[in-house]
């Protein structure tokens, strides 16, 4: 093998521990936590020694960040295939929420804890987050103009409302208030706010489609 192909062969070997790194940590920070997972755990999951991970990341945050961005691809890559399997913007929006929801549930409660000890990660999370709303407000405004969505809703005020439920379901996975609602699962809540949110805004049109598409997939709000 020639110089160049020796080089493009190791290069493609450091990728793949690049990416089993950030996997293995993916799944360990979801597991246990942030805080609880130490490059050492990580190091002994892949066999190798820590002094590889440091050659690739500077340190724990610059890990976390490329987990986070990674996962954001995948979701990205799920979301647009749903996008493309889908008949229209209501069942977009349905699946879309049971994806995000079906992730939280595999989530431990210290991983949300641990995050907000990096601010310049939440930061970037939340200009995500923002981007995200802006795609989801425009997808409801194709919807009313394709006369499922009524046209008295406002849909901006519908996303603040979504937001501080969101705040509050999350509240209650962590488990640090709103005792009162701990009868019911994270995920059990946000389904059915939504379904809730999304019946209320909807013409007599969406409403049929909603109520039919919930017949042939009922696991979409359990």
């Amino acid at each position: 093998m020639n110089k160049l192909g020796q080089t493009v062969k190791k290069n493609n070997a450091k990728k793949e521990v690049y990416h089993q790194i950030v996997q293995t940590a993916h799944n360990l920070f979801i597991e246990r936590g942030i805080k609880d997972v130490k490059m050492d755990d990580i190091a002994a999951e892949l066999s190798i020694s820590k002094r590889t991970i440091y050659e690739l990341f500077n340190d724990k945050e610059q890990l976390l960040h490329e987990v986070l961005e990674n996962q954001n691809k995948r979701m990205s890559e799920r979301g647009r295939e749903i996008i493309r399997s889908s008949s229209h913007i209501l069942e977009i929006i349905l699946k879309l929420f049971s994806l995000h929801f079906e992730g939280l549930r595999k989530i431990n409660n210290k991983f949300f804890k641990d995050l907000d000890k990096y601010p310049k990660i939440c930061k970037h999370k939340k200009e995500k987050e923002n981007m995200n709303i802006k795609k989801f407000i425009a997808w409801m405004e194709v919807g009313r103009q394709q006369g499922l969505f009524r046209e008295d809703a406002d849909f901006e005020i519908l996303v603040f409302i979504i937001k501080r439920d969101m705040t509050t379901i999350l509240e209650v996975k962590m488990q640090t208030g709103h005792t009162e609602l701990k009868k019911y699962t994270p995920e059990e809540l946000g389904r059915k706010l939504i379904l809730f949110y999304l019946r209320g805004i909807s013409t007599p049109k969406g409403q049929e489609i909603i109520e039919e598409y919930l017949k042939k997939n009922e696991t979409i709000i359990q």
